[in-house]
């Protein structure tokens, strides 16, 4: 008996091995490197960066981050993650993937930040910051806001937000929904309140008195963000009631 539980385990060792040659066979090369993290007992997650080395400068270079919680090879060889989500950043000249306005440093810093918020903040669809040669310049945000139509059907309302700053640092905050929006009920969305609150917020006072900068209009592109978030989070909470 044990002669043939030795010779078991030496068959078992030799399954495994050609599995895992099998695996590695039909596993195609990848120009990214790719991270497993534990996030719970029972759920994997999985960072992927993908740089593309033949069309793109290192200033348009995109970082693919997806996250998800199951990865299968299929008969072509090609992976498969169920489950997950996936987001694109971009990265400057230096290759940093500037996600927050404390990274700011220049002009196309400022760029980089205004697509990858976009990417990070999940009711944020666009950011555009305008600056023209008098000194007077505008950050708009486009904010997805849920509602329902008739007072039935779900639907996304998505804002526009601005704020512009004149050549004199004079202050205008406007939030404007589709024209259709009074056709929906219970949608977070506020307008008199978003524009007081904005208005109000001490970061984008503190921008109308400094040099508009890049890392100022990164600033204040922020505050709005965090504004739209919390004034959002409040009103959902009292929609649902």
């Amino acid at each position: 008996m044990k002669t043939i539980a030795i010779n078991l385990n030496y068959v078992t060792l030799y399954g495994v091995s050609l599995m895992l040659l099998s695996a590695l066979a039909l596993t195609p090369l990848y120009s990214y490197a790719q991270i497993n993290l534990n996030t719970d007992s029972s759920t994997s997650g999985t960072i992927e960066f993908t740089t593309d080395d033949e069309s793109a400068t290192t200033a348009d270079s995109v970082i693919e981050l997806e996250i998800g919680t199951e990865s299968t090879s299929t008969d072509n060889g090609e992976m498969e993650t169920e489950a997950r989500n996936s987001t694109s950043l971009r990265v400057n000249a230096d290759g940093d993937a500037i996600a927050f306005a404390a990274d700011v440093k220049s002009d196309a810093d400022l760029e980089v930040f205004a697509h990858n918020i976009s990417e990070t903040e999940e009711k944020v669809s666009e950011v555009e910051v305008d600056s023209k040669e008098s000194g007077a310049w505008q950050a708009e945000v486009s904010y997805e806001h849920e509602g329902k139509l008739f007072g039935l059907m779900h639907v996304t309302l998505k804002s526009k937000t601005t704020v512009e700053v004149d050549e004199e640092g004079k202050l205008e905050v406007y939030s404007d929904l589709p024209w259709w929006n009074f056709m929906v009920t219970k949608k977070n969305h506020a307008e008199s309140e978003i524009e007081s609150r904005i208005r109000d917020n001490a970061t984008v006072m503190a921008a109308t008195e400094v040099e508009a900068n890049a890392a100022v209009k990164a600033q204040v592109v922020e505050a709005i963000v965090a504004e739209l978030n919390a004034h959002t989070y409040i009103h959902s909470s009292i929609n649902a009631e």
